[in-house]
Parts: C-alpha cells; sequence; structure tokens
C-alpha cells in the first residue's frame, strides 16, 4: 500500500539569516510577517488514489468469485450424481475461499485507510499575503522556530541566525554575541607579562626622580631669590 508522508506539503527545510527568512523556494523579510500561528491537523496517511483503487478492485473480486463459487457449490449439491458434481464442488470451494480471502483483504484495506494521525502547521503569513506552511509531527520543533523569529521581529536581533531541518527534526541556532561573552568569560582576566611590568615601574621611577629633582631646583632658586 502507498502511504503519504508529511513532506508532501510545505517546506522541510529552511534558512534563519539576519534579516530574513529562507524557506524552500520562498524567501520573506522577518519585518514583513503578518501572523504567525501554529495549528493542529489530522490526515489519513494510507487515503490515496492507488489504495482506492487497489481497494475496490479487491471488492469487486470478493463479490464475483463468492457469487460464482456459492453457484459452483450448489451445482454439486444439487446434482450429486452427475460426474461434473465432483469438479463443481472444488471449483465452488476454491471460488469461494479465494473470495474471502479477497474480502478480508479488502476489509483490512478500508480500515487502514480510515486511520487518522495527527500533525502540526506553522503557518506564517506575510504583509503581501502569502501564506507558508512549516508541517511537522513534532510540535516543539515548530514552536521553537516561531519562537525564534518572534524574538527577531520584537527585538530586531540580526545577531540570531541558523537553519533547520524538519526531516530531522533539528534547529541549529548561532549566537554570535552569546559566544563572544562566553569566550570572554573563559578566558579570565588579563595577565600582564613581567617584562612590561618591569618597563612600568622603570618608567614610574623615573618620572617620580625627575619631579624630586626639578623640586630641589625649585627649592633652591627660591631660597638663593630670598
Amino acid at each position: 500500500m502507498d502511504r503519504q508522508t508529511l513532506d508532501m506539503e510545505g517546506a522541510r527545510r529552511g534558512e534563519i539569516s539576519s534579516a530574513s527568512l529562507q524557506m524552500g523556494e520562498d524567501t520573506i523579510a522577518v519585518q514583513c510577517i503578518a501572523t504567525m500561528s501554529v495549528e493542529s491537523m489530522e490526515f489519513s496517511p494510507w487515503e490515496t488514489a492507488t489504495n482506492k483503487r487497489a481497494q475496490s478492485l479487491y471488492a469487486s473480486f470478493f463479490v464475483i468469485n463468492l457469487f460464482f463459487g456459492l453457484m459452483a457449490l450448489a451445482w454439486g449439491g444439487l446434482f450429486p450424481g452427475n460426474g461434473s458434481s465432483f469438479i463443481a464442488l472444488v471449483i465452488g470451494g476454491v471460488l469461494t475461499l479465494l473470495g474471502f480471502v479477497l474480502g478480508i483483504r479488502a476489509a483490512m484495506m478500508a480500515r487502514r485507510m480510515k486511520r487518522r494521525q495527527p500533525y502540526y502547521r506553522l503557518v506564517i503569513g506575510a504583509s503581501d499575503g502569502r501564506r507558508i506552511p512549516l508541517v511537522d509531527n513534532n510540535r516543539d520543533v515548530l514552536m521553537r522556530i516561531r519562537d525564534v523569529v518572534r524574538h527577531k521581529m520584537d527585538s530586531g536581533d540580526r545577531e540570531i541566525r541558523g537553519d533547520f531541518d524538519l526531516d530531522l527534526d533539528l534547529v541549529n541556532l548561532n549566537l554570535p554575541t552569546e559566544a563572544q561573552k562566553a569566550q570572554t568569560l573563559s578566558r579570565g582576566p588579563d595577565i600582564v607579562p613581567k617584562s612590561r611590568q618591569r618597563e612600568t615601574e622603570v618608567e614610574a621611577a623615573t618620572a617620580e626622580t625627575e619631579s624630586e629633582v626639578l623640586f630641589d631646583q625649585d627649592a633652591e632658586i627660591i631660597r638663593d631669590a630670598s
């Protein structure tokens, strides 16, 4: 039996850039997004045109085989003394058994086609009227994408970038600002080399000596003047 999958609707992969959102072949600016909504939906994965035709054929052959099988069994039962009655009974039994098998198969296919499974759609509406859906059976992934886009809309943060893959249920975000903060914290306080410390101390001592010399000269000048 054929089975429908969720990749038949909406984009499966996309990219979140500094100011736009790439979803499949559609690109939309973050500031042009008007609405975002997460919808809960249901679909029948086995309800395809091929499965419907196959189920219809199974049901038709069930009726035909059952009809001719019962006719053959009736012929063999009504005329037991005839030489062909045994053959009619054998053929009738085979057709009836085959009819029941086909009927069970048709019933199983019909029951499977009625099964429904939930899935979720993140519908992003643009100010130009476009509605771009993202479809997945994992609601948390869609909610994370929605929260990231909403944060970029509210704060205007252009540092958050990333990509997502709904087939793998992955949302990868690059946060340069946080990475730089973490790198700065992990680096610790700056350590001044000993050579630089020695140069600083020498410069400070030289400056102090020069100030003392100047002060002594000023004192002598004042004493001479007095």
